[in-house]
């Protein structure tokens, strides 16, 4: 018997699972014995391979395949997981996670990873779980595709209802009412931050799109362009996260929730960091006014 594969978002640490328990099986098992197994011919690149020291290719995949042992189910899912750990681009990240979340139905115990993706990967679950608790919509799933903005179907409100409660993000109460419970998902915050980039995405669009959709007065979109040092980007960021969570405290003492909105915050660089710049002739001089658009 070999560890769950699919409980792993890191197939590194699974070979070095593998191996432990392969040993504890047998003192006598080595790393030549899986080697001879898998048909290669250098013993030690599976300890390289565990130490993050050598990568997989397509060729040793196959050998690593075949000196795991693994089913044709297994063989699939530890594809997708060596190619998402391998991957530095996180849109093929998705598409390898998506792969991975696709051998779900044949496998007993569900995976928290995969739970955890779908949530984040999705933008109206997050919006659903604002409206579910706040709107009286009486089971009518329609009502609740329709309250988002855009729509949704009304086989996706459900789904993401089921998925909330599976999660323990909202409860249902016996007069059919739900709230909203305080709950963290418990798997790797690689997973998380790979969901997190797509939902990031996804919102950013949707800005983009509330520009010419909303009338002023319904959205404050704007943005800012300055000058920034070293020294001052981190103090930034801090008043970044001090000002979202001034907007909670602000939301969570309001009793009354007439709309879900989202509130985009983007920080990010438009120009080359200035290293020696100053022998291209240009100084590093502030400007007299930070231009607000």
């Amino acid at each position: 018997m070999i560890p769950r594969i699919e409980n792993y978002t890191d197939y590194r640490k699974f070979l070095k699972d593998y191996y432990a328990l392969r040993k504890k099986q047998s003192r006598h098992y080595t790393y030549r014995n899986f080697c001879d197994a898998a048909g290669l011919k250098s013993p030690s690149l599976y300890i390289e391979v565990v130490k993050g020291k050598r990568n997989l290719t397509n060729g040793t995949l196959e050998a690593f395949i075949r000196g795991l042992k693994l089913n044709k189910q297994q063989a699939r899912f530890f594809t997708a997981l060596v190619n998402y750990n391998q991957s530095k681009d996180a849109k093929a990240q998705q598409t390898y996670l998506e792969m991975m979340r696709g051998c779900k139905p044949s496998i007993e115990q569900a995976m928290v990873m995969s739970d955890q993706y779908e949530y984040y990967s999705k933008w109206y679950h997050s919006a659903i779980r604002e409206i579910a608790c706040t709107l009286d919509w009486h089971e009518d799933f329609s009502l609740l595709a329709k309250a988002l903005e855009p729509a949704i179907r009304k086989t996706e409100a459900r789904a993401s209802i089921q998925l909330l409660l599976k999660l323990g993000f909202i409860k249902k109460t016996p007069d059919g009412r739900y709230h909203q419970v305080d709950a963290n998902i418990t798997s790797g915050s690689e997973v998380r931050s790979v969901a997190v980039r797509k939902l990031n995405e996804d919102l950013a669009g949707m800005g983009k799109d509330a520009i010419e959709k909303y009338d002023p007065k319904e959205r404050d979109i704007s943005s800012m362009i300055a000058g920034v040092s070293a020294k001052s980007y981190p103090q930034i960021k801090r008043e970044i996260q001090e000002f979202k969570q001034r907007v909670m405290q602000i939301v969570d003492e309001d009793t009354v929730t007439e709309r879900v909105y989202n509130i985009n915050i983007q920080l990010f660089p438009l120009s080359k960091q200035y290293v020696g710049i100053e022998k291209e002739g240009i100084k590093n001089e502030k400007p007299d006014e930070n231009p607000i658009y």
